[in-house]
């Protein structure tokens, strides 16, 4: 059996993708904690990103890793990048309105769940953006290893001896000069 490119990308779509499932993990954990414990509303959108991810992103692993996908999982990772961009500008907001500054020397552990949960949703982000391009790319390769004699959308081919267009071919078909 031959490497193809397509087969190549199957490995690294399957590890971007396990990383994006494992930063939804950590979002879903420290936002679950900051719902029960915080008043804060901008935290349960990023929640529910990170539980939508989780239970979306299992199948979409065990598909990455088939030999036979074609890019099928491309619409769930363009959608769930731009929810992750959406969780992440929400953390960054929600941070900037709770005195978390940077440069403090106190450790406040709730600055550290905020910063956490902030810094996963964009990793989140950049893993789905990551899978989306291999996607983009699966789908590619895919479309390009086709058996011999398949033609993209059932188009016909001139025969090679008669040098004209098929019987059924529309009126308006140039003929080819003899």
């Amino acid at each position: 059996m031959a490497w193809s490119s397509r087969d190549a990308i199957r490995p690294f779509l399957f590890v971007v993708r396990l990383f994006a499932w494992l930063s939804a993990i950590i979002v879903m954990g420290v936002t679950a904690w900051a719902v029960t414990k915080t008043d804060g509303y901008r935290v349960v959108y990023p929640l529910v990103i990170a539980v939508l991810s989780t239970a979306f992103y299992i199948p979409a692993m065990v598909v990455s890793t088939m030999k036979r996908n074609r890019g099928y999982m491309l619409p769930l990772d363009i959608v769930f990048s731009y929810l992750w961009l959406a969780a992440f500008i929400f953390l960054a907001q929600h941070i900037g309105q709770e005195n978390c500054r940077w440069f403090y020397w106190g450790v406040s552990t709730a600055c550290a769940r905020k910063r956490t949960a902030e810094a996963f949703s964009f990793l989140a982000f950049f893993w789905t953006l990551c899978a989306m391009c291999f996607e983009i790319f699966n789908f590619y390769y895919s479309g390009k290893e086709r058996p011999e004699g398949m033609h993209p959308h059932g188009e016909k081919r001139l025969h090679p001896e008669a040098g004209r267009a098929p019987l059924d071919a529309p009126a308006d078909v140039a003929q080819p000069a003899a």
